[in-house]
C-alpha cells in the first residue's frame, strides 16, 4: 500500500533543503549569488505560507545589504530552517518576534 505524500512535508523539506545548500555553499559564494539564494528562499517561504520563514529571510537580506558577516548569516539560516520546522499552520506574530530575538541573542545584540 503506497502512502501519499504529505504536501507540507515536502515543501518543509524543499525550504530546509535550499537553506542547507545555501549553508554549504557560503565559503563559494560571491555576494550576488548569496543574495540570491537568500531571496529563492524568501519567495519560496511566501509563496507556500511558511511567513515566519518569509521574514527572517528578509531580515537576512537586510543584514547582507548592510555588511553583515558570514556568521551571522548563519545563525539566520539556522533559525530559518529551525522555523520552516515549525507546525503547519499561521503562526502569531509573536512566533516570528521569538525568531527573530533568538537571532539576536545568538548574535549578542
Amino acid at each position: 500500500m503506497q502512502s501519499q505524500a504529505n504536501p507540507f512535508e515536502d515543501m518543509q523539506n524543499r525550504i530546509t533543503g535550499q537553506i542547507g545548500a545555501l549553508a554549504e555553499a557560503l565559503p563559494h559564494c560571491g555576494l550576488a549569488q548569496i543574495v540570491q539564494g537568500i531571496d529563492d528562499i524568501r519567495i519560496l517561504a511566501r509563496d507556500n505560507g511558511f511567513s515566519a520563514v518569509e521574514s527572517l529571510a528578509s531580515r537576512l537580506e537586510s543584514a547582507v545589504a548592510a555588511g553583515g558577516y558570514r556568521a551571522a548569516i548563519l545563525t539566520y539560516l539556522d533559525a530559518m530552517s529551525d522555523a520552516a520546522g515549525a507546525p503547519h499552520g499561521p503562526l502569531p506574530a509573536a512566533a516570528h518576534e521569538a525568531w527573530l530575538a533568538s537571532v539576536a541573542m545568538r548574535l549578542g545584540h
